[in-house]
């Protein structure tokens, strides 16, 4: 070995195996070998040696700059005096941790956190006494890592940082004991765990020694009796409490304002009432103050005392009280979120006074706070981020953010403002990222926008309100455009005037712009693009979507173009309410093997249904209706196995986009109706209003999963599916007006979820199920079929028992007396005997006279 190499050359050729079982796509290992230029293993990336000794003692290949894959090799053993190994944010593959790290002895930091290993954590990481870091969690809730009990960390006597963030902890019953045994842990985060609550909890349990000055619980299941006992022990150097997305209850306790050296506290998404402890003022090194999504009430207290608060976030809570003016002696804010709560409270500038240091303001969705400040007032702070949406804000552009210069975001949606846009907002800031003034009225003609924002990538939302006039020029660089539910009209040849917009999401929709759409979208690459509800016309251009194309309700005339079959990736096609003619072209099923959802109709289409359509597996909603599309129910539609699974929101191929959930009208119980977050749900077939022919295939009622299904108005004849009682999931279902024949099967009466049934106007005969559901529809469900009786329908069937004539003689308890049966029987014949002998009499009479005058 030369001089200068100082790398020992057992550890070198253990490091080179350990690299051999490892796939390294971004390069980070490329300068590890055994050329003359990279012998020295000391100088290789990663990796640090003693300076005395030359032996390796660290080895950091953390994947921040580009994952590892591969194989950990049981040949770091070589490398006995490692101290500090690793390896987070790579990825194992879900692989176990290997168990041979418990040998590396000398091992003081060892961080695997984010590595994507799963199954137990292998208990011989006990052995490593002399461990301080340990670091297994994950970032993500994949809750892959699990551990049955922690007993073996207890033998981790020198541990001052644990971290097993989204380990499935839920039989580990003795995580409590064991953390208390660890009286030099000073940093713990066990949020997203699981942990079961210690029931009852012990007076033992409480005394911990601990030092802790940072412990992060997020995201597990405690309750207050339990939680706060523990808490409320450790000395006054805990400065970061993170109980988030618990089930704490009751009032927020005033011993928290004895944990003085609290610079961070998150109680937010609890159950927590009452009002807030005025405790809370003495906590004068808060920086960080998180009570949202509670049931607090009553009003901000005074904390005046916490001069260094620099985050205060109330969101979401139940307070109805006022923001008291105390929040201006805060001088040292820089954050101040209240948001989404029940205050009622006029803003002045007096809430303001002493807070120069105030950086984001949010008391958005208070709809109790309204605003008086003066027209030349002059805030003593420069915001990043205003978020004021449902408050009462209006009726005029707030002139005081006009000397805001540094706004990256500004939220005034729906804050009741009537008035004209200005011109300055444009210029507020070269920063400006987030824009949204939506659901106001603003009116008036807009500028040209791509010389007004110079951002790159920004999010602009004027969605609802009333913007007149042709569409401004857009800036190119835009990610997300909002403009829908205005008034602009004429056609959009201008609104981009670069060949290379990099829209992201455009929405146009809702306005009453015309003509053809220009050529220049086929080169914008958008993810979303929604044109529907205004008047366009011509043939649909060549586009490029690579997620959601909604051009419904327009005049769009032709058929549908094959440069659409190059749009793999889309997931979300409507079309309907156009003029679109020709058949369904048979790539739709071919190409678009992630779409979700597809409508067709109200257009002109005809042919019949192609069954390709089958491919599509993940297709959740099918409409087809008001076309002239003719042939049989293709049978193959049981392959549509989206519509017989539940729904898996993780695999739902169209993600949540800006504003939410994927939106669309849909044709439900005969009416249309707008889903959004509850899209994912709807599982529908609609072929209805077209000249289809013959029976129902039975195949389709093995789409158990099914909520809609509508065949009505048709000419499919046969009998119905004897099995179609497997739909149970079914609300809606119509097959009116069609010739169906037979009876109704008894698997209809067994539709439990049924909303909507209609089958009228069909060749349906015999006894309608006697079925208690089935006779809560009204009769016009059944009506227009001649030879079906039975309840609900006013007809009897053939052999049932005729009513009785409720005018029946009784006695007092309502039963026939039998004296009273034989008196009428003898009333009768007494009445009988009489005419006839009242006959004989007379002609024995008069019959004489007769006779003896002739």
């Amino acid at each position: 070995m030369k001089d200068d190499i100082r790398c020992l050359e057992k550890e070198r050729e253990a490091l080179l195996k350990f690299k051999d079982g490892l796939i390294d796509e971004y390069g980070q290992l490329s300068f590890w070998g055994n050329q003359k230029d990279k012998e020295d293993c000391c100088k290789w990336r990663g990796i640090i040696c003693d300076n005395l000794t030359n032996h390796i003692i660290q080895l950091d290949l953390n994947g921040a700059a580009g994952r590892l894959r591969g194989n950990i090799s049981a040949q770091l053993l070589e490398i006995q005096h490692l101290k500090h190994l690793n390896l987070s944010f790579n990825d194992f593959n879900y692989s176990k941790i290997p168990q041979f790290i418990g040998s590396l002895g000398r091992l003081q930091y060892l961080d695997l956190s984010d590595s994507y290993f799963s199954g137990e954590i292998p208990h011989h990481l006990g052995n490593l006494s002399e461990l301080q870091f340990l670091g297994l969690g994950l970032t993500e809730n994949d809750g892959m890592l699990t551990r049955t009990n922690l007993d073996w960390l207890s033998r981790l006597h020198s541990l001052r940082y644990l971290n097993l963030r989204h380990v499935n902890l839920t039989t580990a019953t003795n995580w409590l004991q064991t953390i208390n045994k660890l009286i030099h842990l000073k940093v713990l985060h066990l949020s997203h765990c699981h942990l079961p609550t210690v029931l009852p909890p012990s007076p033992s349990m409480f005394n911990a020694s601990n030092s802790f000055y940072e412990l992060d619980l997020l995201g597990n299941d405690f309750s207050s009796f339990f939680i706060f006992p523990w808490l409320f022990n450790f000395s006054s150097g805990l400065s970061y409490i993170d109980l988030g997305s618990n089930k704490l209850q009751g009032p927020n306790p005033d011993a928290i304002g004895n944990l003085l050296s609290l610079s961070y506290l998150s109680l937010r998404e609890n159950q927590l009432e009452g009002k807030i402890p005025i405790s809370l003022g003495n906590l004068s090194r808060l920086s960080y103050f998180d009570l949202s999504y509670n049931q607090l009430i009553g009003i901000v207290p005074c904390l005046a005392l916490s001069s260094s608060l620099r985050h205060l976030s109330l969101r979401r809570n139940m307070f109805n009280g006022i923001v008291t003016q105390s929040i201006g002696n805060l001088s040292k804010l820089e954050y101040l979120s209240l948001g989404s709560n029940h205050f009622e409270d006029i803003i002045t500038e007096s809430h303001f006074f002493n807070l120069s240091q105030l950086r984001i303001l949010d008391l958005s969705y208070n709809p109790g706070i309204s605003f008086d400040f003066s027209l030349g007032w002059n805030p003593p702070f420069q915001l990043t981020a205003v978020l004021l949406a449902g408050c009462k804000v209006g009726p005029h552009f707030p002139t005081w953010l006009r000397t805001q210069t540094t706004l990256y975001k500004l939220d005034i949606s729906n804050a009741g403002i009537i008035d004209t846009f200005p011109e300055w907002p444009w210029e507020l800031s070269s920063n400006l990222y987030d824009l949204n003034v939506s659901h106001n009225n603003f009116h008036g003609v807009l500028p040209d926008l791509s010389s007004k924002i110079s951002t790159n990538f920004p999010i602009i939302d004027l969605s609802f309100n009333h913007f007149s006039g042709s569409l401004p020029i857009l800036p190119p660089t835009a990610f997300v455009l909002v403009l829908s539910n205005n008034k602009f009209s004429g056609p959009i040849t201008n609104i981009c005037n670069e060949t290379n917009c990099s829209w992201y999401y455009l929405d146009l929709s809702n306005n009453q712009l015309s003509g053809q759409l220009p050529d220049f979208f086929a080169y914008l690459h958008l993810d979303v693009l929604n044109l529907a509800h205004n008047n366009f016309s011509g043939n649909i251009p060549s586009v490029s979507i690579l997620m959601s194309l909604h051009l419904q309700n327009n005049s769009f005339s032709g058929e549908i173009p094959t440069s659409l079959s190059d749009l793999a990736t889309l997931a979300f096609i409507d079309l309907s309410r156009n003029m679109l003619t020709g058949k369904i072209p048979t790539w739709v099923g071919d190409s678009f093997i992630n779409l979700v959802f597809l409508s067709l109709r109200s257009n002109e289409f005809f042919g019949s249904i192609p069954s390709n359509l089958c491919y599509l597996t993940q297709l959740q909603v099918l409409d087809l209706s008001l076309n002239n599309i003719s042939g049989a129910i293709p049978k193959c539609l049981n392959n549509l196995i989206a519509m017989v699974q539940e729904v898996d929101y993780g695999m739902y191929p169209i993600p949540n986009l800006i504003g939410g959930s994927e939106s669309a009208n849909v044709m439900w119980k005969r009416k249309e109706r707008e889903y959004i977050n509850t899209l994912p749900l709807v599982k529908l077939v609609d072929l209805s209003s077209n000249n289809l022919v013959g029976n129902i295939p039975a195949e389709i009622t093995s789409l158990v999963m099914l909520v809609g299904l509508n065949l009505s108005r048709n000419n499919l004849s046969g009998i119905l599916p004897a099995n179609i009682g497997r739909l149970r999931s079914l609300d809606f279902l119509d097959l009116s007006r069609n010739h169906f024949s037979s009876g109704i099967p008894i698997g209809v009466s067994q539709l439990d979820q049924l909303g909507v049934l209609d089958l009228s106007y069909n060749n349906l005969s015999g006894k309608i199920p006697q079925n208690i559901h089935l006779q809560t529809f009204d009769a016009s469900a059944f009506e227009g079929n001649p030879d079906l009786c039975g309840l609900p329908l006013n007809k009897t069937c053939p052999g049932d028992e005729i009513p009785q004539d409720p005018k029946i003689i009784g006695n007092a308890n309502g039963m026939k007396d039998p004296n009273e049966e034989e008196d009428k029987l003898i009333s009768d014949g007494f009445y009988i005997t009489m005419a006839i002998g009242f006959v004989f009499g007379f002609w024995g009479v008069c019959g004489t006279l007769v006779f003896n005058n002739s």
